[in-house]
């Protein structure tokens, strides 16, 4: 039996979570020598490197680090170091069942497709897969790499993933774009679950959660750019209502307050997590939105 799949996981700054994701895979159903796992990591100072060193798994383990460049290029770069037939993508967060790498292989036994398995998002990072599916972890995505395979060659046709996203957010789903117009058909494989590890939200880590939206906006409009089409337009909420309602609901700038801070402190400490997870939507939705202001400005575009 030869190798089969690789899994391409790109990862920045996170050694824990990448940790517990490595040792999920241990417990693949499929002889080891099906499979292969390629880390590409994007410019993390977390020890990644240190960890990956001292791990000892029965599959074989590829690791290239690389200046931090996005998402984008650490999956191109993944990409061409892997020797499978099929690419099966997981981010670095996601703690998967052990057959799943046997499920994705049996959906490829049909030609032309691409596979997407379910992604339950879970904060308890000691007993992921005490988490059930919720109707929030539905996705409509063709193509999303948080769980999903794809043959290497029908990548190859494409022309990978634009590394024009150099930053967070929207570049898996322009790929996807481009797969859809070769033709290649979505199934959904059930049992290929993944777990996604999410922090509990707390007031010290708003301001990471608020760049990346920012970063998430500037890319929205790269990838408008690419697919300049109202569905796209619409994806990504860059239209004269989104932009005017975002005025409305962010009215005295009062996301970027002092008062506010205070306020989500205090909405910690009294435990009202549903009135803060509220509150920091709001806030980071308005910087996604400004994020895509930013973005329009440099282009010299009017937003709104």
């Amino acid at each position: 039996m030869g190798l089969k799949a690789s899994i391409i996981i790109p990862t920045y700054n996170r050694r824990v979570i990448l940790h517990k994701a490595l040792l999920a895979l241990a417990k693949s159903t499929i002889p080891f020598q099906e499979f292969e796992v390629v880390i590409v990591d994007d410019g993390s100072t977390d020890d990644t490197k240190d960890m990956i060193d001292a791990l000892e798994v029965p599959y074989d383990l590829v690791y290239e680090r690389q200046e931090r460049r996005g998402p984008a290029s650490a999956r191109n770069r993944a990409i061409r170091l892997a020797r499978g037939e099929i690419m099966i993508f997981i981010d670095s967060d996601i703690m998967v069942v052990p057959d799943f790498v046997e499920a994705h292989l049996e959906a490829h036994q049909r030609a032309r497709l691409v596979a997407v398995g379910p992604v339950v998002h879970t904060n308890d990072l000691g007993n992921p897969d005490t988490a059930s599916f919720r109707i929030t972890d539905m996705s409509r995505a063709f193509f999303a790499t948080g769980n999903v395979s794809v043959e290497k060659e029908h990548l190859l046709e494409a022309g990978l993933f634009d590394e024009a996203f150099d930053e967070y957010g929207w570049e898996d789903l322009e790929l996807g774009h481009r797969l859809q117009k070769l033709g290649l058909q979505k199934v959904k494989v059930p049992r290929a679950i993944g777990y996604h590890y999410k922090e509990p939200l707390t007031v010290a880590a708003v301001p990471q959660h608020r760049q990346r939206e920012r970063e998430r906006g500037r890319m929205a409009l790269v990838f408008y750019e690419r697919d300049p089409s109202w569905t796209t337009r619409l994806q990504v909420e860059m239209s004269p209502i989104m932009f005017g309602l975002d005025r409305l609901l962010s009215l005295g700038n009062w996301p970027e307050r002092d008062g506010t801070q205070c306020l989500l402190k205090f909405l910690e400490a009294r435990g009202w997590d549903r009135v803060l997870r509220v509150m920091v939507r709001l806030i980071t939705h308005h910087d996604y939105m400004e994020g895509m202001r930013e973005a329009l400005r440099e282009r010299k575009r009017p937003a709104d």
